[in-house]
């Protein structure tokens, strides 16, 4: 997968707080699309929903800056079209099992269940660059909207061969183990961070310029339209039972995990008829026995 052209050089910090605040700082100052800032270690990194991003070394933590220019009730979907260029960076480095996990965690199928192998959060950041209002006429993006892809991805397994603290989960009951990209086919050389996080990087620009120009062409107001067949595919669990569990931690719904409809909402089945959707934000899905 080359180099996008015309994409300015990938920042590599040795470390900081949380690339996403470091790339909002740059987007609130003007950043062009595809800017991206990248850290070996993060110390206040931070995942959906609040929760903490443990980023032990060995990790890939990356920011990019993103201008798709497309309508802010769409910008819901960017999630997911960075998913699906994340899952096109694993393959090119050689990975072809990783698969996404609703909404657009990366994962590992593996004989007990999925493994963690990365995450992604987004973060609008409305009106950032000279000239941009900070202001939509009939929800049309200004010219300073920006969203903020940050992921996470594990590259090769921490030396004491655990994430550390053992404290910290992703806010469910039933935490997945970790799995790594150089344990998926796709060996990871120390000496090409930069080239690693630039190969994410320009794989998530590509899908999301795509996704903005399949919006375009098509006239498309779903915002998951140009990409929804894809997603589907790419996801793994559909068809099997799950729990719906609320950030809490409550379980909000159990059923057949049947569809994702255009606006990102998971739908399950219930077993009496019906059916339920959550929004992301809303709940996470676990298997059922979990």
């Amino acid at each position: 997968m080359a180099r996008r052209t015309g994409l300015p050089a990938v920042e590599v910090l040795d470390a900081c707080e949380s690339t996403n605040d470091e790339a909002l700082r740059r987007a609130r100052a003007g950043a062009p699309h595809g800017a991206a800032v990248a850290a070996v270690r993060q110390t206040l990194g931070r995942g959906r929903r609040g929760h903490v991003w443990v980023s032990p070394p060995g990790g890939l933590y990356l920011s990019v800056v993103l201008r798709p220019g497309v309508a802010r009730e769409c910008l819901c979907a960017i999630p997911v079209a960075a998913g699906l260029g994340a899952l096109d960076a694993c393959r090119a480095l050689g990975a072809t099992t990783p698969r996404l996990k609703w909404p657009n965690d990366l994962v590992v199928p593996g004989p007990g269940g999925a493994c963690k192998l990365g995450g992604i959060l987004v973060e609008l950041c409305l009106g950032s660059q000279p000239g941009g209002s900070g202001t939509a006429a009939d929800g049309v993006a200004g010219v300073g909207d920006a969203a903020v892809c940050g992921i996470g991805v594990n590259l090769t397994r921490p030396r004491n061969n655990g994430i550390s603290p053992k404290a910290v989960r992703d806010g469910m009951p039933a935490p997945l183990p970790a799995a790594y990209l150089d344990e998926c086919g796709a060996p990871y050389a120390a000496g090409d961070y930069a080239a690693v996080a630039t190969l994410f990087r320009d794989a998530i620009v590509r899908r999301v310029d795509a996704w903005a120009a399949g919006l375009a062409g098509d006239g498309a107001t779903a915002p998951l339209a140009p990409v929804l067949e894809e997603y589907r595919s790419s996801l793994l669990g559909l068809g099997s039972t799950v729990a719906a569990v609320a950030p809490d931690g409550a379980v909000v719904g159990r059923g057949t995990f049947f569809s994702v409809d255009k606006t990102g909402r998971a739908i399950l089945a219930l077993q009496g008829g019906g059916t339920l959707s959550f929004a992301p934000e809303q709940a996470s899905l676990r298997p059922a026995g979990c």
